[in-house]
């Protein structure tokens, strides 16, 4: 107890407060730039057990932004939740860190996180979102959602039942080609560490406090002017039988049963993955395409567009399916996907 005496002697926490930070197991799912730092910061504070979940590997343009890891993990194309847990242990000896490098999806999300208290969202798409929204509403685990982009970031800390879910703010995921991502818009560093610890200590308010710890509102943050706002978020209850919000209230869930999301196959004898998507509208294939020729050169015609990035020959269509020729691995295909095109 020792190692925490300030943090004990903070009002809020005490030693019973102590006790049950270190009985807590907090899942994160995306260790990138805000789930590394909030993982940090968790370890700090004496967390128990942490699930690191994440697909992908370190590479030298996190560095900036991702602030555990280093040229050394870059350079051996480490992957994050490994690397992560690496400098995590050199922190907190004590912490205990189950790292699953993966993708998470509707067929193992219930074994990644059937342990867990709460779970953090460092993820950087929709889809997934939308697929913890379902999981956590059905479990009745809370979750804590935080997204940023360039200096503007939000935060939503979620408890079934009791706040408004992900999907009372946002019914349907939004059109990919309207969204701004890190690779289009950029990010800033230390606008990642503000979310982050925000996100961070809204985790260790519930594991405190509980459920009455959390508002359920909205904070949005415009880090390079300075500004921060509270949104009050409605909790889309019933007025009829069809009606109220899709997860939480009529508590159907598309996505935790696989009917929504990105699906990726190989193609037989093609060294090729096909991506297919539950679309409402077709993809605008010419403002993803002015989006995308900032880097490289696109062809478009009424049909599909086609372009080479990331080493992969690409062919989207307007029903956001997509063929990637240069790799057999549908994991990389989706993460390049959702980098690339959306959700």
């Amino acid at each position: 107890m020792n190692r925490y005496r300030r943090q004990i002697a903070f009002a809020g926490v005490g030693e019973p407060g102590q006790k049950k930070l270190t009985n807590a197991t907090v899942a994160i799912c995306g260790v990138g730039a805000l789930g590394s730092a909030s993982a940090e910061r968790l370890c700090r504070a004496g967390v128990g057990a942490l699930v690191l979940v994440d697909r992908d590997w370190v590479e030298w343009d996190n560095l900036p932004r991702q602030t555990l890891y280093t040229e050394l993990d870059a350079l051996s194309v480490k992957p994050k939740a490994i690397a992560l847990a690496e400098h995590l242990r050199e922190i907190n000896s004590e912490a205990n860190l189950l790292t699953h490098v993966c993708d998470l999806h509707s067929e193992n999300i219930h074994e990644l996180f059937s342990t867990a208290d709460c779970i953090v969202d460092g993820t950087d798409n929709f889809e997934t979102r939308f697929l913890i929204n379902d999981f956590a509403c059905k479990q009745s685990i809370p979750w804590f959602h935080a997204g940023i982009v360039g200096a503007s970031g939000q935060s939503l800390s979620i408890v079934p039942g009791t706040t408004p879910c992900f999907r009372c703010l946002l019914p349907d995921p939004p059109p990919a080609e309207q969204m701004q991502t890190c690779d289009s818009a950029g990010v800033l560093g230390p606008a990642v560490g503000m979310i982050a610890n925000w996100q961070a200590l809204e985790v260790m308010k519930f594991i405190l406090g509980g459920s009455t710890a959390i508002d359920g509102s909205l904070r949005v943050f415009d880090l390079w002017r300075g500004d921060v706002r509270k949104l009050s978020i409605a909790r889309r209850v019933a007025t009829t039988q069809e009606d109220g919000c899709i997860a939480c209230v009529q508590h159907r869930f598309e996505f935790l049963a696989g009917e929504q999301g990105t699906r990726a196959k190989p193609m037989c004898g093609r060294n090729a993955v096909q991506i297919q998507t539950s679309r409402s509208e077709p993809l605008d294939l010419e403002t993803v395409a002015q989006r995308l020729r900032a880097e490289c050169t696109v062809d478009v015609n009424p049909y599909m567009m086609r372009f080479q990035l990331d080493g992969i020959q690409w062919t989207v269509f307007h029903d956001g399916r997509a063929i990637l020729t240069g790799t057999e691995d549908p994991d990389e295909a989706r993460k390049l996907y959702a980098r690339r095109i959306g959700t």
